[in-house]
């Protein structure tokens, strides 16, 4: 096993994590909110805010002193140093400063979703600060960087999250391999020394080995047809929706929509003897043996939707009984 020699020294993280999802003129966001310390804090953003610009994003923050993302695709990141002797510099490290002494240095012109911050809130901040961030859920793939620590987090159910030997059980180039998190007491990036019982967190960012290649996005595989979420739009009527189980345990899988697209599901009638159309708030949960697949059929049912707006949006949750959670942007244009 491989280990990191990690030098950060941080101020104690406290996160905590929920999601809203508001609905209104006829669109449907998610509300990502995080709780911050004074000094430095590792957090995961699950949603893409619109605009991206830092400077709207981190607006109304006058506690932060500067978010720093590592985008490195070349370079391995063997050694992290010590925040507060200067990230700036170091391969792979972008930064956006709030300091009009320090802006000049800024080289992260916008914030992604599905992409790990650290987020620095000056010492002269209150214990606990709140930040909201709203936006679409982002379906990015995290873009493993091969024979390194890559700094990621992972979209996980808050109230039942897997431990990390879970977790990362079905990738060979992530099972077994070192990671390290922020210690709450000691405020310290630290290894973890039972991956068997410690628990991810949703919202949090980690350091974790990549040995080899990897595409891995966790143990409930998610592929839609099309990348940034379910797109009807004014033409297409049935979309499919494919869940693939890389882990050695059933998984049973949740269904849920919020929103103002009205969705439908295709399931089998025992008494006709025929597939037929139900409302996706029917669907049953769906179980997914080891190793197997499930194609779930979406079908939009325009003539239910509100006339105003024409476009709808909705958020489409995957909830599996093993601690992966699954967000889904859907829209779809109602014809008039």
């Amino acid at each position: 096993m491989k280990r990191l020699r990690i030098l950060i020294s941080v101020a104690t993280l406290t996160l905590s994590l929920f999601f809203i999802c508001s609905v209104a003129n006829g669109q449907s966001v998610v509300t990502q909110t995080f709780t911050l310390k004074p000094g430095w804090n590792a957090i995961f953003l699950e949603v893409q805010p619109d605009p991206r610009d830092p400077a709207k994003v981190f607006a109304g923050m006058e506690h932060l002193d500067s978010a720093w993302t590592w985008l490195s695709r070349e370079s391995t990141a063997e050694f992290i140093q010590e925040p507060e002797e200067g990230l700036w510099g170091q391969p792979g490290w972008h930064a956006y400063f709030t300091a009009e002494t320090e802006m000049f240095l800024t080289n992260l012109y916008a914030v992604l979703g599905n992409q790990a911050y650290l987020i620095k809130i000056k010492q002269t901040a209150p214990s606990e600060i709140t930040w909201e961030v709203t936006g679409s859920p982002s379906l990015r793939k995290n873009r493993w960087l091969a024979d390194s620590f890559n700094f990621v987090g992972f979209h996980l159910d808050p109230g039942n999250p897997p431990t990390f030997q879970d977790f990362f059980a079905p990738s060979p180039a992530h099972a077994g391999q070192a990671a390290y998190r922020l210690n709450n007491q000691s405020g310290k990036w630290e290894f973890v020394q039972n991956p068997a019982t410690t628990k991810l967190r949703a919202g949090e960012a980690y350091w974790v080995y990549c040995e080899g290649a990897s595409d891995f996005q966790g143990p409930l595989s998610l592929d839609l047809p099309m990348s940034n979420g379910l797109r009807y739009g004014a033409v297409s009527k049935v979309v499919t929706v494919t869940l693939s189980n890389l882990s050695e345990d059933t998984r049973t899988a949740t269904f849920t929509s919020s929103g103002k697209v009205v969705l439908y599901y295709e399931g089998y009638d025992k008494e006709s003897g025929y597939f037929t159309l139900y409302p996706l708030g029917q669907m049953p949960p769906q179980v997914i043996d080891s190793g197997r697949s499930l194609n779930v059929w979406l079908e939009v049912r325009r003539e239910k939707m509100d006339l105003e707006p024409s476009l709808s949006e909705s958020v489409l949750q995957i909830l599996d009984d093993r601690g992966v959670r699954l967000r889904v942007p859907v829209s779809a244009e109602r014809i008039q």
